[in-house]
């Protein structure tokens, strides 16, 4: 009798079990389907509205064209102009030979989605209304979970994307490659101003591995499961279905050459977001094993290819002179890249984290053989190239970024910045450290296993050494710093402000 009164028991029990999660199941998947679309503002949208049909139509004669081309976790020291001797980037090289190359650039947070928002939008990702979390898929296990947590992570349709500003000044816009700000309709590239798109919606180690041709399926991947990472990096995927990631990034490679080809006559912006290097690693077969760097080198050095490729159809078609290349990464390196000798890794707010490359080439104007070491950021993309297109920026709401034209087509070897700030993967969503032009200050968080509190000197060493007793007053002036823009992220987290500016 004891027995069955024991097996009842657990029976009621894992009754009881199922009927709470059932209730929980569906008032999460109502919390899931309420956070999954971000409401816009009202006052955000109108003004958005508002600045986009005021826009002048630009000089298609004298305009230039602009090619930003995007690496997933590539490291700050991978690529040989940045003093990589395993992997071999010849293509990269030359564009940094024959442009300028950057020493102090970062990405806007140490991972995708808030750095993807920054670059576009041209602000710090909470004001872009993204968190400091990924964006996850909607069929995902790990998607649900964090939609129901409210950390959904789609681009909210009030925000301004610079696609959307070139397109209504009369550009030619196209995105291939990895989005990674939101998957349903509203949310996606050609929602935000990119008349076409090719590429996944989100990161190579996510399911449904779905290729998109602007707003359908191209491919879709018929596996079932939660995320797909491969049984091993330097193994190809397994069973029927599924896009061969190995020959991605040729198939990148030559939708972008094909938009180049299409809209050689007229101003253009091609974003070309690149899959790779992220986790996993699946080389072109053609090519695996080239590198001394193992599975990671050979993708990057599928990458420095697929470069080549963007930059001699620009030299081929005769419109290299009036395109602007950049070429950067989304955020530093995950285990199996190199952050080049800096302190941290993707995720981090130590500057392998967040400091990446970025090569400006433009034959005639960024000046060859350059290097500069001023401190730039990926919020200023969006500013920088409207400056060089002629074009305003929006007024409603804070721009972060600064324009670098200065930096690249003139004279100036000064930062447009007084600060950056960096936005870590853990913590609060907010900046928890901050430069300047020499010193770096990571506040204290309590938290074990991450920041006690540091000053350092960036031209000194690697944030090594404490110097807070050495220079009191650098700590009081970037801890107040720092201080004033977590403040203002708390009272004001979109950034908006009236049409006059103030």
């Amino acid at each position: 009798m004891r027995l069955l009164r024991l097996l009842a028991t657990g029976l009621g029990a894992l009754v009881l079990l199922v009927a709470v999660g059932g209730i929980a199941l569906l008032l999460g998947r109502a919390a899931y389907v309420s956070v999954w679309d971000p409401e816009p503002s009202a006052e955000g949208a109108a003004a958005k509205a508002a600045y986009l049909a005021d826009l002048p139509e630009v000089d298609p004669a004298t305009a230039p064209s602009f090619v930003v081309i995007y690496f997933d976790d590539l490291g700050y020291g991978d690529l040989g102009a940045y003093g990589s001797r395993s992997i071999r980037t010849p293509h990269i090289d030359r564009a940094a030979a024959e442009g300028t190359r950057f020493t102090a650039f970062y990405a806007a947070s140490s991972v995708c989605t808030p750095a993807r928002a920054a670059l576009l939008t041209g602000r710090y990702a909470p004001r872009a209304g993204i968190t400091k979390h990924v964006f996850f898929p909607e069929e995902s296990a790990g998607g649900w979970v964090r939609r129901v947590a409210g950390w959904g992570n789609a681009l909210p349709a009030d925000e301004i994307v610079v696609a959307e500003v070139l397109a209504a000044a009369g550009y030619a816009t196209g995105m291939v490659g990895k989005w990674h700000l939101g998957g349903r309709p509203g949310h996606r590239p050609r929602d935000f101003g990119f008349a076409s798109y090719y590429g996944l919606l989100w990161s190579n180690d996510m399911w449904p591995l779905h290729l998109w041709r602007d707003d359908a399926i191209e491919q879709r991947d018929e596996r079932r499961g939660g995320f797909w990472r491969g049984e091993r990096d330097e193994e190809r995927p397994l069973g029927a279905g599924g896009v061969d990631q190995g020959t991605l990034t040729a198939a990148y490679t030559r939708e972008a050459v094909a938009f180049l080809e299409a809209n050689r006559e007229r101003p253009f912006f091609l974003y070309l977001s690149h899959t790779a290097p992220h986790v996993p690693h699946y080389p072109d077969m053609a090519f695996a094993g080239s590198s001394e760097a193992g599975p990671y080198g050979d993708v990057v050095e599928d990458l420095d290819r697929s470069t080549g490729a963007v930059l001699d159809a620009l030299d081929r078609l005769g419109i290299a002179e009036r395109t602007l290349v950049l070429i950067t990464s989304d955020n530093g390196p995950d285990y199996a890249g190199s952050p080049g000798g800096l302190r941290g890794r993707k995720g981090e707010v130590l500057e392998g984290g967040q400091r990446v490359p970025l090569v400006a080439r433009w034959p005639g104007r960024v000046p060859a053989g350059r290097t500069r070491d001023a401190m730039g950021m990926q919020i200023d993309v969006l500013p920088t190239l409207l400056e060089l297109a002629g074009l305003p920026l929006p007024r409603d709401r804070k721009i972060d970024g600064r324009s670098l034209a200065p930096l690249l087509v003139g004279d100036s070897d000064a930062s447009p910045h007084e600060w950056l700030f960096y936005f870590s993967a853990f913590g609060d969503g907010l900046p928890e450290a901050v430069r300047d032009a020499r010193f770096k200050y990571l506040r204290e968080t309590g938290d074990w296993g991450r920041s006690r509190g540091h000053l350092t000197r960036l031209d000194l060493d690697q944030e090594n050494h404490g110097l807070a007793r050495k220079h009191p007053q650098a700590e009081e002036r970037l801890a107040g710093a720092l201080e004033a823009m977590r403040d203002s992220l708390r009272d004001n987290p979109r950034g908006w402000r009236d049409a006059g500016g103030g």
